[in-house]
């Protein structure tokens, strides 16, 4: 059966751009937590919340507990399914922010906790970091604070996406436009009518994009 055109121009468009696309960073929809307790309880009634902060928003906050206890010397992985796409690129610190219902629990033990999203290789850490320490009956445990400017491009090879067909990215940090780490999007290749513009090839034909042999 014949494709209409439309479905013919998708078809070629995926198939040209499909390798490029898979490499590049993309923003997740998906982080797993790991969190392993200390010599102390978390008591059920307890609120135990990661909390993620990024440039330009308001922290972004999962609770990790519905009315449920942490025995002492527990391991927890908790995986996380947001509601927005997060660029790891743009989070400036992460927390663990408790609050205990009863004055005598006292505070809550952290040996360890790590949020992983996923990546090329499998998964990386979020910011490199781990999270170590006592947290008070009702306090938050943080990462150290990244540096705004650190994120914020300086020459236009940081925004550079390697691909060619969406034009070339420039960083110009003030102008309209620009994205939180002062990007600006290229102007993407115009082809001639019946052509699209692949990686590696440039403009060609549809039925050349599409050729197999």
């Amino acid at each position: 059966m014949k494709m209409p055109p439309s479905s013919a121009l998708w078809a070629a468009l995926m198939f040209l751009l499909g390798g490029a696309a898979a490499a590049l960073a993309a923003p997740v929809s998906q982080l797993e937590l790991h969190v392993v307790t200390g010599d102390r309880e978390l008591i059920a009634g307890s609120a135990l919340e990661l909390r993620i902060y990024e440039i330009g928003r308001n922290p972004r906050r999962f609770a990790l507990v519905h009315n449920e206890s942490w025995p002492a010397g527990s391991t927890h992985v908790i995986p996380l399914r947001l509601s927005e796409p997060l660029d790891p690129r743009n989070v400036l610190r992460f927390s663990l922010a408790y609050r205990s219902p009863i004055v005598a629990a006292g505070e809550l033990d952290i040996v360890s906790a790590e949020v992983d999203y996923p990546a090329d290789a499998g998964s990386e850490r979020l910011l490199g970091a781990t999270l170590s320490g006592v947290i008070a009956r009702q306090g938050e445990l943080a990462t150290e604070e990244r540096d705004p400017s650190a994120v914020v491009c300086k020459t236009d090879a940081d925004c550079d996406d390697h691909l060619t067909c969406d034009g070339v990215e420039r960083c110009a940090p003030r102008t309209a436009g620009a994205d939180a780490h002062g990007c600006v999007k290229g102007t993407p290749v115009s082809c001639p009518v019946n052509q699209i513009c692949g990686e590696g090839f440039g403009c060609r034909g549809i039925s050349e994009g599409t050729s197999t042999h």
